[in-house]
């Protein structure tokens, strides 16, 4: 049996998964829940709990809240802190690439999480050599 595969997505991809009834969403969905079946492994970053929760309380909707909360809870999913390690890897990944700081910290996250697949929507991405993007 060969090593298990860690899918990380980012919070672009984790909005598609949880609001999203466009083609990206069935994508998402259907790309984790393979992912799932082969159990394989989630990880996401701590940032991405900050970016998907804000527009639901901004909103007030506590359904949408729910289902990102009932998504971050999965026993498969492993978040990825920000710790001094990431931050000081996303500040050479800013120095290389043109990408935003919570891009750079998302790319970091992922790196040290050894994500096998990196899922986005974000095409910015594709720059960083250090990970296998896939794009939704």
């Amino acid at each position: 049996m060969g090593a298990t595969m860690n899918l990380f997505l980012d919070a672009c991809a984790i909005i598609y998964l949880i609001e999203a009834g466009s083609k990206q969403g069935e994508t998402v969905r259907n790309r984790v829940t393979q992912h799932l079946k082969n159990n394989g492994t989630l990880s996401v970053s701590r940032l991405s709990l900050l970016e998907c929760r804000v527009m639901p309380l901004k909103k007030g909707d506590s359904d949408l809240l729910a289902r990102y909360e009932q998504f971050f809870e999965l026993p498969s999913l492993k978040i990825i802190e920000l710790t001094e390690e990431v931050v000081e890897h996303s500040t050479h990944l800013r120095v290389r690439y043109s990408l935003r700081t919570p891009d750079v910290l998302q790319a970091a996250c992922a790196i040290m999480a050894n994500a096998d697949q990196f899922l986005t929507g974000d095409k910015q991405f594709l720059s960083v050599q250090e990970l296998q993007v896939e794009l939704v």
